[in-house]
């Protein structure tokens, strides 16, 4: 018989309890069932999980972004149902790596989903590689307010556009390649 020490013993506790305790609300039939209705009519359906935005956020990079130039990006934000108004953020973490365009604006406040059917959103990147802009909008909905985010991801130059890989690609026993990162012991 194998013993485990107490110290493992405590964090397995802790980890079961916290995760009891995460839980969302319970998610009534009528959402799962309606949601295999909507799947089954052809138009796309909702996860019975998590709530999100009934929204959609499209973009389009226009050329190719050259470093110390504007790149426009054209943005389009539409609803799958009849909302309210709506408020759109655009943001950048890295103002190392890519900047607004001078009079960009970077918010747009109580606008009509008809208003948001064509922008077009302009920054200049100062380096290479893989670079994001990311954009928030925010909904009212029956439930309260919702926001779906997403970062569009913009290639500037010849610099790799794939993320290093930390880790060895291996074969897992149902044929799926995985990453593997075994721990390292100091």
């Amino acid at each position: 018989m194998k013993r485990f020490p107490a110290q493992a013993i405590f964090l397995t506790t802790i980890a079961v309890l916290s995760l009891g305790a995460c839980g969302d609300e319970p998610v009534s039939n009528t959402a799962v069932s309606s949601a295999r209705e909507e799947s089954s009519a052809g138009t796309p359906s909702t996860s019975p999980g998590k709530p999100t935005a009934p929204i959609s956020i499209d973009y389009q990079v226009l050329g190719k972004p050259i470093v110390g130039l504007p790149v426009a990006i054209n943005i389009e934000v539409r609803a799958s149902q009849d909302l309210g108004p709506v408020n759109v953020q655009y943001s950048i973490d890295d103002t190392s790596s890519l900047l607004f365009q001078e009079g960009q604006v970077q918010r747009l406040e109580n606008m009509e989903f008809a208003e948001l059917a064509s922008q077009q959103l302009a920054v200049v990147p100062q380096r290479e590689g893989r670079l994001y802009v990311n954009i928030s909008a925010e909904v009212p909905t029956p439930g309260g307010s919702m926001i779906k985010s997403m970062a569009i991801p913009i290639q500037v130059g010849s610099a790799p556009s794939q993320p290093q890989i930390n880790g060895e690609l291996i074969e897992g026993p149902d044929g799926e390649t995985v990453i593997s990162m075994p721990a390292q012991q100091n």
